[in-house]
Formats: C-alpha cells, structure tokens, sequence
C-alpha cells in the first residue's frame, strides 16, 4: 500500500480517537445542569456523566464480541459516531431531566463502542513495531479532541446550561471521514492454518486483571472530573474558568502521547507506574489547591498520569491476546474503566455518608492514598514477574 493511503487510514483511525473523551464533554456544565434543575439531588444530578458509562459496559462487551466477525467493524464505528453526534446533542432540546437521562444512554451507545474498537484498529491494521508510536499518536489525538469538547462545552455552558451538549454534533464530521477513508480490517480466519486454532484461544486472565485495574484508576480519577467544576465554585470559579481547567486534563495527556511511544520502548511496562505517580501528584494537589493555577497544574498531571497508564495497559494487554481477540480484550478493559466511572459517585457516597463527611476534597484525600497503594503494589509486582510474550501473528498485522 501507498503511504498516501496509508495516512488517510490512519487519518481515519485518529479521527475516530477524537471522539474516545467525549464523555467528559459536558462536566464543565455540570453545575449550572444542576442549577438549571434544583429539585435534582446531586448524586442524581452526576447521572447525565455517568449514566452513558453504565450503558457503555453491556455496549463495549457485545461490540467486542462481534466486531469483525458478526458485524463489519465500519458498520460499528459508523454507529458509534453516529450515537455519539446525535445521542449527545439531543438534550439541548430536551427541559425534562428524565428525558435527559434517556438521551445520554443514547450517548452512550456510541460512547461504549469507540474506545474499544478504536484500539483494535490499531491492532489490527498496524503493524507490531509501529503500534506503540501509533497508540502514543492516537492518545494525542484522544486528548486534542478532549481539549476541543470540552472547551467548547465549558463555553457554551456559560451561555445556557443545555447548550454544553452541542459540542457531541462535532462527531458528525468524523462520521463523514470515517465513511470515506476507513477499511475493513482483513478477518483472522483469512490468515491462515493459525487461525483454526485462534478459535479456540480462550481470554488470558491476565485481561479481566487489567479491566479491573482501570475501574479501581477510573474510581480513583473521576471526582476529578465530575466535581471539579463544584469544588472551583468554592474559589469563584465559574463554569467557563471550569471548563478551561478541566481542558489542561487533556493538555497533559496529550503531551504524554507526544512521549508514550518512545518512553514505552526504553521503559516498557514501567511506564504504568511512571503515570501512576503522576496521578498521584494530582490529587495531592487537588487537595490543598486555593486557586485556579494550581487546580490546571494538577489536571495537567492528572491528563499525564491517565494517557500513560491508559496507553500502557493497551499495550501489555494487546500483547498478551491474538489480533482476533483484540476487539474483545479492548472491550474487557474499557468496561471495568466504565464501570468504575458509573461506581465511583456510589463509592465515595457509601463512605462520606456514613462519617457525614461534606467536603468533595475528601475524594482527592482518598485518591492520594489510593494511588500510592496502587503504585506500591505494581512495583512489587514487576519486579517478581517477568514480561509476558507477545501471542500470535501480530507482527504479520498490516495496513491494508
């Protein structure tokens, strides 16, 4: 193949990561949603974030089950941007909070299926040796289009609460690229005699492991982003000065995807714990931050710590699956990170209700310890435990 192909499909690949942080679109809006229906308790409130990750668990599950073999993976990713786009936008024209809620689950059935199959086009159209530049690529990108939405939700969020969610329409114009420039990824069973047997592999347990590690990260990161912008309020920060704060999240991360691919290579999986320690430097600093430049230092250091150990888990996991089963291995991971979005607001509630604790930085106290256990155990871990091999032909995997 061309390179001049070549880049329109990963033109195309990249266009569809845009996409993967649009659910943190609307939480620069997410006080004045609450302003504008004060009859709404606030654990109700958080549901416009995290009903769209609850219905992305079943969603990214059943997209990776089928991605491929079932259904066309451009038939899903056309899906996906369309749910996206029009799911998301919807609720500017909705005033009844319950017919809200029902448009984000709409949301969320796009929002389950980029992420996953977003990372087994890299996969699987990639080749192995250039996967960990692209991923690294594909985390800028990712954090670019979490930097756009979410400033143009924080803005529009200054004009009208309900026009926060005209930002989701931006995934129209992925949806027009994808249409043009993305392939079909060639089906496993194509590749050979190998493939008889990759029918029989069965899910490495060390992917359930990593699924659940990012829902323990997600538990640990999300007050970072759904109550930022009611933590600034105690600083008089309003929505618009939220929203710009929460956009250096992806200011960082995006910087940590210039660096991913190189640092992967020298470093390997030690990169997870570098950005465990970043995540780390987060929360100390949302804990005892009193203005606005330190708030935006911290979501920077939260945006490194999260592509890091976001793109280090895709790694170690991808290299641990055949390319067949990488839609569903992507699936597994990014429901326990959905799952730990929907689980984090009930989480922290289970614990601050009962000891009547009302400050929202006891989740940042919590998140400082919770990240240096998690930090300690992995370095425990690799350093009894070797490296696992790579599984089956995905050097062999190509642009086509």
């Amino acid at each position: 193949m061309n390179d001049k192909r070549q880049s329109f499909v990963l033109f195309a690949i990249f266009s569809f990561g845009f996409l993967a942080m649009g659910v943190g679109t609307i939480t620069p809006a997410i006080a004045a949603i609450g302003g504008a229906f004060p009859s709404v308790s606030f654990s109700t409130l958080l549901l416009v974030s995290t009903i769209p990750s609850l219905i992305s668990i079943p969603v990214s599950i059943l997209g990776g089950g089928i991605a491929g073999k079932s259904v066309k993976y451009r038939t899903l990713v056309i899906f996906a941007t369309l749910m996206f786009s029009l799911g998301g936008a919807v609720p500017y024209f909705l005033h009844d909070f319950a017919r809200i809620l029902i448009a984000r689950g709409l949301f969320g059935l796009g929002l389950g299926l980029i992420m996953p199959l977003n990372n087994a086009l890299i996969f699987n159209l990639v080749p192995s040796d250039k996967q960990a530049g692209v991923m690294g690529i594909n985390g800028v990108v990712m954090n670019i289009g979490g930097i756009v939405l979410q400033l143009l939700g924080g803005v529009l969020a200054a004009v009208s609460w309900n026009y926060s969610f005209l930002a989701h329409a931006l995934g129209l114009l992925t949806f027009i690229i994808v249409l043009i420039y993305l392939p079909e990824p060639p089906k496993a069973e194509k590749e050979g005699s190998v493939n008889v047997e990759t029918e029989k592999l069965k899910m490495p347990a060390s992917v359930f492991g990593w699924g659940v590690v990012f829902g323990v990260l997600t538990i640990l990161d999300y007050p970072s982003l759904t109550n930022m912008s009611s933590v600034l309020l105690t600083i008089k920060a309003n929505s618009a000065v939220a929203g710009v704060v929460l956009m250096f999240m992806t200011v960082g991360g995006m910087i940590a995807g210039v660096v991913f691919g190189k640092m992967y290579q020298k470093v390997g999986r030690q990169t997870l714990n570098i950005g465990l320690a970043f995540f780390m430097i987060s929360q100390i600093l949302f804990s005892f931050s009193q203005s606005v430049p330190l708030f935006i230092l911290g979501e920077a250091c939260l945006g490194v710590g999260l592509t890091l150990c976001m793109s280090a888990i895709y790694m170690l996991a991808g290299a641990s699956v055949h390319p067949s089963q990488t839609p569903m291995a992507m699936s597994i991971i990014v429901s326990g990170m959905n799952l730990g979005g929907f689980l984090s607001g009930y989480f922290y509630a289970a614990i601050m209700e009962p000891l009547h604790i009302t400050t929202l930085r006891f989740q940042y106290y919590f998140g400082t310890f919770g990240y240096l256990a998690t930090l300690a155990l992995f370095i425990i871990i690799f350093a009894v435990k070797k490296p696992a091999a790579p599984v089956g032909p995905s050097s062999q995997a190509n642009i086509h």
